[in-house]
């Protein structure tokens, strides 16, 4: 009779130790084998799962919580699916079919989880969809974590990563293959550290020690909690959490501001390039780098547009600065002529609210000229030169490089719409410089090859070209009136010339005038990197083409304004960027490189305007956080076009009943978490009832051995191969119970006894389970894993 109970981890030799009785009654063996528990790799896969998918939300501002939590529900129970579907009694095709199949509900749900419409599931939808992510995933290259844009494609590409990339994870960890498991399950590990990984090397979090001690014991929990008994899995938690705990002061240690291995310059995929600007217009096809790359972190108080250069001249086609070298302890950029004020501010005082301490960290940026805000008053940590045109360069032929830091005080104006309009009418005599215009000689052109001639050459040219000195606006006039009128209204800047006093000559403020201006530029031209070139570029600009970037916009409305008398000037540098909740810090990128008007209004000095659409990549998060004069209100920060209150909720429910139109996905997909496994299970349990019922007694009995012989090793019983039924029925007396002593006895009685052919009952096999499972909520699990309700397998 031995080798009845077979299949057992070891076989007893004769006189072995016998089992012991531990605290919840169980027969165990001394060196138990413990079994790869499914409970556990779920709540291991759960854990890990929602570290990384908490992380991967921040790439928005406001992440759907609720959303979030019904994704990771989604991928759990889809690898529940999955594991449960290889305990299946089916043939292996059919087990990956239906593997395959759970792996595409669980992406479809997922997707639909994450805000995804269901409809554009639907292949009457796919062009919509395809679409829609090429808008998302072309947005996303320019995009500034966390995204709080308008675009809504951009944000929902970004949130369809979580259920992509769990689904991956969850097929991985739970694929129900023979071979090969333990290679799967380190690929669905990767998958999950890939999620973790990518959010936070995008969007620094901060905390990185006590972040990496809770990734070190959800990494530890993957690797052992599902194989370990729980009393092993207690002391194995504590050593992972002690190791972790003693490791801190060493990562301390580490964490220093010199790399202790510099791998930066090796350059992989495309990172640790050194990126530098030209700010001089051109105004052909855009050359800046487009490369995506961090360029400089900005610890500021509010967003601020970040100048590099003063483009304070106009030599007939481009604007270009000057090269006024002169020091100056302010000259023209500051309004005020004492650094104190008393009392409310007035024009011409100083303004302490608008007197900013600002730190630069550079990263990838590589420039001779200090990048600031408003107006640089003191550098530190770098040796510069202030300048009367507004730039400020450093010393000799230095340079900023990556890993250098800086703080500068600087005075930027952010004025409200009613100061501007209410400033002191005219201007300072000395502020002519900045409606000082040349004009090209005729039929001289922008493509000729002036931009490649020597520095003689190129000034003898300038030389020749005339001149012109339009008079400030709300001054006494002068004889200059009527020279520039007319010099200007024969050149080949007639029509702009025209527009302009078209826009500003009934303007009752020099305000109204700069705002009528931007307004008309933003409401009749488009955005656009890809321009062709022309002879004269503002003109094919303004009556041809009616679209370009920041140098067309900035520089048309530039001159346009010195046309009206308004002292203005063009800055080069960085939009504000997008700014990191974590850090504290402002992260600006090449793609934030910009250009943007700044005009001189008396008493308060020079204020920024920015007429290039909130569509450019420069714009993609900045928009948000300009300035009031860019923005164009009284003191406020902008949002973006479109945005939308519903982006803003928080909370578990945040983002559940968005995207118009898709409010039935949430009661939808609970119905199917909730039905479709309940509707499984019972098909299951049902059809083994009724493949029981159509079985004789002697092979019903036959199931349930086979079931009992299973079951045991996976509740941690070790039995010898040599074990009869009659020893098995004294041993489950003795450690287990009467029921089960029942149980075993009447399957000796139908095997051995023809007096009785009735295999053991239902209520005999729910009995037998309760007695084997004594103990905690797990050790139930686990039983109702190995003994199943209903009936057992045939």
């Amino acid at each position: 009779m031995s080798g009845l109970l077979g299949r057992t981890p070891a076989p007893a030799a004769a006189g072995g130790p016998a089992p012991r009785l531990d605290a919840e009654g169980s027969a165990r063996s001394l060196g138990a084998v413990a079994t790869d528990s499914l409970v556990m790799r779920l709540v291991a896969f759960a854990g890990l799962a929602a570290f990384a998918t908490a992380h991967w939300g921040r790439f928005v501002e406001d992440p759907p919580a609720g959303r979030t939590l019904l994704v990771l529900v989604v991928a759990t129970g889809g690898g529940a699916a999955l594991a449960l579907i290889g305990r299946a009694p089916l043939p292996r095709a059919a087990v990956h079919a239906c593997a395959v199949a759970v792996g595409l509900v669980m992406l479809a749900l997922g997707l639909m989880a994450a805000g995804l419409p269901g409809r554009l599931l639907l292949p009457a939808h796919w062009s919509e969809l395809t679409d829609g992510l090429d808008r998302g995933l072309a947005g996303v290259q320019y995009a500034g974590w966390p995204y709080g844009g308008p675009e809504i494609w951009i944000r929902r590409t970004v949130l369809l990563g979580e259920p992509a990339l769990l689904t991956i994870a969850a097929l991985l960890a739970f694929w129900p293959a023979r071979r090969g498991t333990a290679a799967l399950r380190v690929g669905g590990l990767i998958a999950l550290l890939l999620l973790y990984g990518t959010a936070v090397t995008e969007h620094d979090p901060g905390q990185p020690a006590l972040r990496g001690l809770v990734l070190l014991v959800l990494v530890g929990a993957w690797l052992w909690l599902p194989r370990l008994p729980r009393r092993e899995a207690v002391v194995a938690a504590a050593v992972v959490v002690s190791v972790g705990v003693l490791s801190l002061p060493v990562a301390a240690a580490f964490d220093s501001d010199r790399a202790w291995w510099d791998y930066g310059p090796w350059g992989w995929f495309g990172k640790g390039k050194v990126i530098t600007f030209d700010w001089n217009h051109t105004y052909g096809p855009l050359n800046w780098s487009r490369a995506g790359e961090t360029v400089l972190n900005v610890k500021s108080d509010r967003p601020q547009y970040w100048k590099a250069e003063t483009l304070d001249g106009f030599d007939g086609f481009r604007w270009i600065r000057l090269g006024d070298l002169a020091d100056t302890r302010y000259g023209t950029q500051v309004a005020y002529t004492e650094a104190r004020t008393q009392g409310h501010w007035d024009y011409n005082e100083y303004n302490p609210e608008w007197d900013e301490r600002i730190r630069f960290t550079v990263r990838s940026l590589s420039t001779p000229f200090v990048v600031g805000a408003g107006v640089i008053l003191k550098v530190d940590g770098a040796a510069a030169r202030l300048t009367s045109d507004g730039t400020t360069r450093l010393i000799g032929n230095n340079r900023l490089e990556e890993g250098d830091s800086y703080s500068v005080r600087a005075y930027a104006p952010n004025p409200t719409r009613a100061q501007m309009q209410g400033v002191p009418e005219g201007y300072m005599n000395n502020l002519v410089r900045y409606t000082t215009i040349q004009l090209p000689r005729p039929g001289e052109s922008a493509t000729d090859d002036l931009a490649g001639a020597g520095f003689v050459q190129r000034e003898h040219t300038l030389g020749r070209r005339e001149s012109i000195v339009v008079p400030l606006r709300g001054n006494v006039p002068t004889g200059l009136g009527p020279h520039a009128d007319r010099a200007l209204r024969r050149s080949v800047y007639a029509p702009m010339y025209e527009r302009a006093l078209r826009l500003t000559a009934d303007e009752p403020t020099a305000y109204d005038a700069v705002k009528a201006v931007e307004v008309w530029l933003q409401d009749n031209f488009t955005y656009s990197e890809r321009v062709p070139s022309h002879r004269v570029p503002l003109m094919g600009f303004l009556r041809e083409d009616k679209r370009g970037y920041c140098q067309q916009f900035s520089g048309t409305m530039a001159l346009m304004l010195r046309m009206a008398g308004i002292p203005a000037r063009v800055a080069a540098g960085f939009s504000p960027g997008s700014y990191n909740k974590d850090t504290r810090e402002y992260r600006v990128r090449d793609l934030d490189a910009h250009s943007w008007v700044e005009v001189w209004f008396t008493g308060i000095g020079w204020v920024p305007f920015d007429p290039t659409p909130a569509r450019s990549p420069a714009q993609s998060q900045s928009s948000a956080l300009a300035t009031s004069a860019a923005a164009a209100d009284a003191g406020e920060v902008r949002r973006p076009e479109g945005f939308v209150a519903s982006e803003q909720a928080g909370g578990a429910g945040a983002g559940l009943g968005d995207d118009g139109g898709s409010g039935w996905v949430v009661p939808a997909l609970i119905l199917v978490l909730v039905a479709a496994p309940l509707g499984a299970a019972a098909l299951v349990l049902g059809r083994r009832v009724i493949r029981l019922r159509n079985l004789s007694p002697d092979a019903v009995a036959e199931a349930q051995l086979s079931e009992l012989r299973r079951a045991l090793p996976r509740l941690g019983w070790d039995l010898p191969e040599s074990t009869t039924l009659l020893g098995l029925e004294r041993r489950l007396g003795r450690f287990a119970g009467p029921a089960s002593e029942a149980y075993a006895g009447a399957l000796r009685a139908n095997r051995y006894d023809p007096r009785v052919p009735s295999a053991p009952s239902l209520r005999q096999r729910r009995a037998l389970r309760r007695e084997l499972t004594r103990g905690s909520v797990f050790d139930r699990l686990r039983g109702l894993m190995a003994i199943p309700p209903g009936a057992p397998r045939s």
